[in-house]
């Protein structure tokens, strides 16, 4: 699967490039850091993946993704952007992009998105000139399947009600102040890497937000806050909210 990477910050773009390294199938075509650039190699290089970012200096990766439309060029794009506020995340749902990862993200979700690419593509590429019922239901009936949210109760493999109770209880001794993972590591006895899997389950959840800049060797530092106290407290007592 040939792959176009569109990304200002070069950071980020070294770090995507070492995530693609690190995933069989797939050939990076080219990285460039803005619109112009990545109009001109879509123009005459064959891309089957569009990594692509939101905010890119004064142009805004989405009006690439409607050109591409407009086009009805067959190309899959997962937008890797700090762009979350709901117009630009429904926009992108109504455009069709493939997956929406916010910065900063982990390799284990960058690889998700990816190998549903890579299967979407090769799917296709497998179909007959007419496809059969049982070929559009092995290709549709498994994206729908993957795109089922997970009940409200569930947690993650590896991770526990109780020690998600421990971490709820330790995020809202903050009172409401931003706070850090060695912080809750210190209040809670837990190891960083551990309390680091609690945390980012609550943010995917919505229950806290994450905010991160790159230190001088490039690694990112986190620090959270909490988005709804309403569940925080109840997962700090049971671990894991209802429906």
């Amino acid at each position: 699967m040939r792959v176009l990477v569109v990304e200002d910050d070069p950071m980020v773009m070294r770090l995507n490039v070492e995530f693609l390294n690190r995933i069989d199938g797939i050939d990076l075509v080219a990285q460039c850091e803005d619109l112009p650039a990545a109009r001109e190699i879509l123009a005459r290089e064959t891309v089957d993946l569009l990594l692509l970012d939101v905010y890119l200096r004064e142009h805004n990766g989405l009006s690439l993704v409607r050109d591409l439309r407009r086009q009805a060029r067959d190309i899959q794009i997962v937008l890797i952007t700090a762009a979350s506020e709901m117009e630009t995340v429904r926009e992108a749902k109504h455009l069709g992009v493939s997956d929406y990862l916010v910065k900063p993200f982990e390799f284990e979700r960058f690889r998700e998105a990816l190998t549903r690419c890579l299967d979407t593509h090769q799917r296709l590429s497998r179909l007959p000139a007419r496809a059969h019922q049982r070929d559009l239901d092995a290709l549709f009936r498994r994206e729908a399947t993957t795109m089922q949210p997970a009940r409200p109760g569930d947690l993650p493999k590896g991770l526990t009600a109780n020690s998600l109770a421990q971490v709820a209880r330790a995020v809202a001794e903050q009172t409401g102040t931003p706070f850090t993972t060695e912080t809750l590591s210190e209040n809670t006895g837990m190891s960083r890497v551990s309390v680091r899997k609690y945390l980012k389950h609550l943010v995917d959840r919505g229950v806290l937000e994450e905010s991160f800049h790159y230190g001088q060797i490039g690694r990112p530092s986190f620090t959270y806050r909490c988005l709804d106290g309403e569940t925080l407290a109840l997962l700090a007592e049971t671990g894991a909210a209802t429906p």
